[in-house]
């Protein structure tokens, strides 16, 4: 195994906790009783063969002494002895099996709850630079990789080479040169073969990640894009990609399982021909030497051949899977190794969110923002101040920053230069979360959870602690209650994933509903009645009153009846602020706001 592989996989081991070394250590001590039965028994066996041909054994194998009789009776103690010995290594082979398979779903709990949350700690940034389905395969690749083609391999060669070395020495004591001849010759050999399938094994597994990845990709944009594949009646194009890709994945899929076996195919009929080509076929020519006393050594090294053969080729197919995973090992080890890039509400010297709910103002001071992949400016030196309790609205054409705007309000984004002050007071990076639990946002695109109207209104909320009279509340101002009440389960409706049993309209005043029980003090809605007609529009803008000043709203809207009744209008274009105002003076001041009114009137 090359340098890379060890340090990789101790690097990999170094994050398991101490509990699962000792599950190892466990299983080597295991490993070192079945090696200790297998060299019992081969000297059992070639003292039971010695007895039986009447040959007298030489003395570098162990003096083994039975209860009194003859050498019948002495021969079947051994054989019972044998029988014995059989069933307890049997057992013993069976808890290692058990207990690898135990180590092995543990240590996939360990690093999978570690990567999940490592990946669920990162900033919002990360995710929007990802595209979600290959971010998605990745961790589901990855989890499944570590599981059956890094840990249970290591388990494999861990207690196979503990059985094979303790197996090796003890025949190589006992037998003398000729054991120690073919067992150096098999290793040398399984290493020679499988040292050859290194490059294409490799190229192999690299290529079966790729093309999985593709897969699911198509997957999920098929999928995700159904309504379109039937409408444009491209079912067949994507049944012929679907097919194209997967049948070069697999081909790599096949050769990555076959490459491994190699070794087992070439060298077990090349070690039985030595075996009697060193054994047997010089006896067989020396006519002094009687064949019967050559039989309790060549017994003995048969059968220790045989043992050895299984756990040798398991360590060599091992060891090639872990070669073969080397990309997956390392992709495992970078999100192993991701630092959290976010503060949580748990977080040493995180504030309260009532400490860091500001009284008077929320303000974006000359911010400027571009995305990590772009040197382009998206937000340039803009100024917003928010009164707390006051509705403002943001306005203009599609790409000129309103979104991106209030991502900065809510300190998803950093910007590069300005900052966002909460009463004139920079908000610093421990007072993120408390920030962001003030905050609230419904978006155009919405996600819903795949299970009750009630854990959807009460997101992020543990069921036992949701609070029904709150999420009744929060579904009568998203105006949402009477078509809870009318379904045969009520909240505990279950809406399908990403709410599709739901409508477009249903589906935004779900995510109302969401909003408005968290109480936020802050709210953002992106485009978030735009699916609503106008009466139900007009109910939620009505709700939103009635909450009143205790509420900042913060409105994105394309449909200007929306926000007439705003506080203050900011219209953005190309990343800037045009204008800003109330209604009424924006019409006055901005040609561009008037031609958006009159368009919105039609």
């Amino acid at each position: 195994m090359q340098s890379q592989t060890l340090a990789q996989l101790g690097r990999l081991l170094s994050f398991l906790p101490k509990k699962r070394l000792q599950g190892l250590i466990a299983l080597l001590v295991i490993s070192l009783l079945v090696g200790l039965l297998d060299l019992v028994f081969v000297g059992l066996l070639a003292r039971l063969v010695g007895a039986l041909s009447g040959v007298k054994l030489p003395d570098r194998i162990p003096q083994i002494w039975f209860f009194g009789g003859g050498r019948a009776s002495q021969s079947l103690w051994m054989v019972s002895i044998l029988i014995g010995l059989i069933w307890l290594s049997t057992g013993l082979k069976f808890l290692t099996a058990a207990l690898q398979s135990f180590l092995s779903a543990q240590i996939w709990s360990d690093y999978g709850n570690r990567i999940y949350a490592n990946i669920l700690m990162q900033d919002y940034e990360y995710f929007q630079a990802q595209k979600s389905a290959h971010l998605l395969a990745r961790l589901n690749r990855i989890l499944s990789k570590i599981s059956d083609d890094i840990i249970l391999p290591m388990l494999s060669v861990i207690s196979s080479a503990l059985s094979v070395g303790v197996l090796t020495i003890g025949v190589a004591v006992v037998l003398g040169p000729v054991a120690i001849i073919l067992f150096v010759t098999l290793v040398a050999a399984y290493a020679s073969v499988s040292a050859l399938l290194i490059a294409p094994l490799r190229l192999a597994s690299k290529q079966k990640l790729r093309f999985a990845l593709r897969i699911n990709s198509l997957l999920v944009e098929s999928i995700r894009s159904i309504r379109d594949v039937q409408l444009y009646a491209a079912e067949q194009r994507f049944i012929d990609k679907f097919w194209s890709i997967g049948v070069t994945g697999k081909r790599y899929d096949r050769i990555s399982k076959l490459l491994p076996d190699i070794p087992r195919y070439i060298i077990e009929p090349a070690g039985i021909t030595m075996l009697f080509a060193i054994g047997l076929i010089p006896i067989l020519l020396d006519p002094d030497r009687k064949l019967q006393q050559a039989l309790p050594a060549l017994a003995a090294v048969m059968f220790a051949a045989l043992r050895i053969s299984a756990p040798i080729q398991s360590i060599f197919r091992s060891v090639n899977r872990f070669r073969g995973s080397l990309p997956d090992i390392s992709d495992a080890l970078q999100l192993l190794d991701l630092k959290a890039s976010r503060a949580t509400l748990l977080s040493p010297g995180t504030p309260s969110p009532a400490g860091v709910m500001p009284k008077h103002t929320i303000r974006l001071n000359d911010v400027w923002f571009r995305y990590a992949s772009s040197e382009d400016w998206v937000i340039k030196g803009v100024n917003i101040t928010i009164p707390i309790g006051s509705r403002v609205a943001l306005v203009g054409k599609t790409g000129g920053g309103k979104s991106t705007t209030a991502h900065l309000l809510l300190a998803l984004y950093k910007p590069q230069r300005g900052c966002i002050e909460l009463d004139g007071i920079e908000l610093a990076y421990e007072e993120t979360p408390a920030w962001q639990a003030c905050c609230a946002m419904v978006p155009q695109s919405i996600v819903l959870l795949d299970t009750s109207i009630r854990e959807n209104v009460a997101f992020g909320v543990d069921e036992e602690e949701i609070n029904d009279y709150a999420v009744w509340e929060a579904l009568e101002a998203a105006q949402l209650n009477e078509f809870v009440s009318e379904l045969p389960y009520g909240l505990y409706t279950m809406i399908g994933e990403n709410g599709l049993r739901l409508s477009g309209g249903q589906r935004q005043r779900l995510a109302l509903a969401r909003a408005f029980y968290k109480k936020a003090k802050v709210l953002v809605l992106d485009e978030a009645t735009s699916s609503l007609d106008n009466k139900t529009e007009s109910s939620v803008l009505d709700s939103l009153e009635l909450i009143g000043r205790r509420c900042t709203t913060i409105v994105i809207a394309h449909r200007l009846s929306t926000v007439k009744n705003c506080d203050r209008i900011y219209e953005f274009a190309d990343g800037m602020i045009r204008a800003y105002g109330d209604y009424q003076q924006l019409q006055a001041r901005s040609e561009t706001f008037r031609e958006l009114v009159s368009l919105d009137n039609g």
